[in-house]
């Protein structure tokens, strides 16, 4: 991978098919036009090796403006890990294709997961693409639960009874010797955020205690499948999960 040569002309690479090539055993997307939500071209490419910046998922919009995220590929561990994800201007998609993108190559590579660490106000955003909370502060995952029981809706009812059955042994009142008590249990309010987000629901962030460690595994895409590629078609973007 090179500093990319914006003399490109992207329109023709619109719709294309998502193009691959390999560097070092690692397969990573040849520059590709998405669309944003006001359905303005994205020119996205690969921002590696170059001197003067970290390696990046590189998003220019129609008016020239740039959006980055940093993404480590490790091919020995078969894992990526994100790191800052800066969208000018926000709220218009252009979070979501970058985001996107790191997804297509992890599941290009096969990798097994992808890693990030996320401000509270952005665990929602990513719990929409099918990542988990990994945390063990018992006090942040009881919190958590808490607010899931408090939900109304009776789409939630099912989730609720996750939280009856987490809570009393999160809190140390009924012994259990499951070794992924902790994990589990962050679940719960993963995909609670999950469903409240695809349903377009704003959960206000500031009822989470604080940002948290989050992970993608490589069986999120056949969960999350259907979901990722309604997001690609929304976008342009020529890949399928």
């Amino acid at each position: 991978m090179f500093c990319f040569n914006k003399s490109m002309d992207f329109q023709i690479l619109r719709r294309q098919p998502i193009e691959f090539f390999e560097n070092k055993g690692v397969k990573y997307f040849k520059p590709f036009v998405a669309l944003d939500k006001t359905k303005n071209p994205l020119n996205v490419y690969n921002l590696k090796d170059c001197p003067y910046s970290p390696p990046s998922i590189i998003a220019e919009n129609h008016q020239g403006k740039f959006s980055s995220y940093e993404v480590y590929i490790d091919a020995k561990t078969r894992s990526m890990t994100g790191d800052s994800l800066v969208a000018d201007p926000r709220n218009q998609g252009i979070g979501e294709v970058l985001n996107l993108a790191a997804l297509m190559e992890l599941h290009k590579n096969k990798f097994n997961k992808f890693n990030l660490f996320s401000l509270k106000e952005a665990i929602q955003f990513y719990t929409r693409f099918g990542f988990k909370i990994v945390n063990e502060d018992k006090n942040f995952i009881l919190n958590n639960l808490k607010n899931v029981e408090k939900s109304k809706e009776a789409i939630f009812n099912e989730l609720k009874k996750d939280v009856t059955f987490f809570k009393p042994r999160i809190e140390g009142k009924i012994p259990s010797d499951d070794k992924y008590l902790t994990q589990r249990a962050n679940d719960v309010f993963s995909n609670y955020l999950k469903e409240l987000s695809r349903k377009h629901v704003k959960y206000n962030s500031s009822k989470i205690d604080h940002g948290t460690n989050m992970e993608f595994s490589d069986w999120e895409f056949e969960i999350n499948r259907d979901y990722l590629n309604s997001l690609f078609d929304k976008h342009e973007i020529n890949y399928k999960i």
